[in-house]
């Protein structure tokens, strides 16, 4: 009697999203996808972290960010 597809699709959804959320989780060591959701406004546009500056693992528990532009260094702090 009641459609329950659209309820389905909803909890894919949802599904899909604690997925990705649960696999940012690292214990111990640093992971650059942490920082995939994190957007600098460059030149006047919101753009992603990565298109702007290079994401590296330094050790176990150190991220490195290298901008590709000295001068989107306080930009990137912001973000």
């Amino acid at each position: 009697m009641f459609n329950f597809q659209p309820f389905k699709l909803e909890i894919a959804n949802v599904e899909k999203w604690l997925e990705k959320e649960f696999s940012l989780i690292r214990v111990g060591r640093a992971n650059p996808a942490v920082l995939d959701g994190v957007k600098v406004d460059s030149y006047g546009a919101a753009v992603a972290l990565n298109q702007v500056a290079n994401i590296m693992i330094e050790d176990a528990r150190s991220i490195r960010i290298s901008p590709w532009d000295a001068s989107q260094i306080k930009t990137i702090e912001k973000a």
